[in-house]
């Protein structure tokens, strides 16, 4: 299990740039998702920001427009991307212009702050509200994208991940299940017979999903897109403590993060979306691959996070994820697209 740095093997990774390429980040006015937007004006590309609406996006675009002295024609302001509304984001995908997306980098969701498990219902089908933020929503933008023919031949597709996946010691619980019936009943809002509910638990629930998602679509894409699962590692100063009560969330951003950072323990976004950036133009990962930190950490060298999760290697955990989001959902269709070769 050899670290996956920014060490490239080949020199067509070595030079793989984003300039000319067309992005779409959802989440783009979050910490994260603004300094990659940055990052990415930065290398040439065009950037559409993918908010859950119109006035976010604007307002992510003008900043991200004004940090770069960029022209505004290769910023597009995109709302209605509620991550919890397929609907919605099938409308908005509908009224983006017409040019193809080379890039997809699915980065929305978060944390639910709650007590307990919160359910979300789409099309009569529960779902455990953090994964619908954080694997749903992304599965309705691409299945939106592909729908409306928008996704460029031989795309990039990047959907952000989490260490909570495999889990850290003393931080978040390792994900694990008794069975395929048992992670079906968490899927559907059923916590009974599990440890209590906490929310970053619950968000590593979330991204490890997103793993699972992340490994099905690789196979289901067969060539006409690639596919990578990627966490930068944990990042301080973002949006993702948003809903904590006021006091624990000063507590977090002014203190906490800070401290973290300072000892190595975590970044700030513009360091985590400069890796996102290596990742979103292909100079570092490959079709299928699972990214992270090594074994242990929250921060650290990019790693291959497969062997660390043995449910990652279930294909009963993966299908059944994959049901899910079909029925919540609906089925993607990824046959029209052109493929390319590997």
């Amino acid at each position: 299990m050899s670290p996956l740095g920014s060490t490239n093997d080949t020199d067509t990774k070595a030079s793989s740039t984003l300039a000319g390429q067309r992005v779409l980040v959802t989440g783009a006015n979050g910490g994260l998702g603004l300094a990659t937007c940055v990052g990415i004006l930065d290398e040439g590309g065009t950037v559409v920001f993918a908010c859950r609406t119109d006035a976010k996006a604007a307002h992510a675009r003008d900043q991200a427009l004004a940090a770069t002295g960029c022209a505004p024609d290769r910023a597009e302001a995109a709302g209605g991307f509620d991550m919890l509304d397929p609907a919605a984001i099938e409308a908005a995908v509908d009224r983006l212009s017409a040019e193809p997306i080379d890039v997809l980098f699915l980065q929305a969701g978060g944390w639910v702050w709650a007590d307990g498990f919160q359910i979300t219902e789409l099309q009569g089908v529960p779902v455990e509200r953090t994964v619908s933020k954080n694997v749903l929503g992304a599965h309705a933008t691409l299945r939106a994208l592909l729908a409306s023919d928008r996704l460029a031949p031989g795309a990039r597709v990047v959907i952000i991940g989490g260490e909570g996946a495999r889990g850290v010691p003393g931080a978040i619980a390792k994900p694990t299940f008794a069975n395929v019936g048992d992670f079906e009943r968490y899927l559907a809002g059923d916590g009974t017979g599990r440890p209590p509910y906490t929310a970053i638990d619950a968000l590593g629930v979330a991204k490890f999903c997103a793993g699972l998602w992340a490994r099905h679509l690789a196979r289901e894409a067969d060539g006409a897109f690639e596919v990578l699962w990627f966490t930068p590692g944990l990042i301080g100063g973002t949006a993702g403590t948003a809903g904590m009560p006021a006091w624990k969330e000063w507590l977090f951003q002014q203190v906490a993060f800070p401290i973290m950072v300072t000892f190595g323990k975590a970044q700030w976004p513009e360091q985590a979306a400069a890796k996102c950036i290596d990742v979103l133009a292909g100079r570092v990962g490959r079709h299928g691959d699972l990214l992270g930190a090594p074994e242990g950490t929250a921060l650290g060298p990019l790693t291959d996070q497969t062997p660390m999760q043995p449910l990652f290697s279930d294909p009963r955990f993966e299908h059944a994820l994959w049901r899910t989001c079909e029925q919540a959902v609906g089925a993607l269709t990824v046959a029209h697209a052109t493929r390319h070769s590997a």
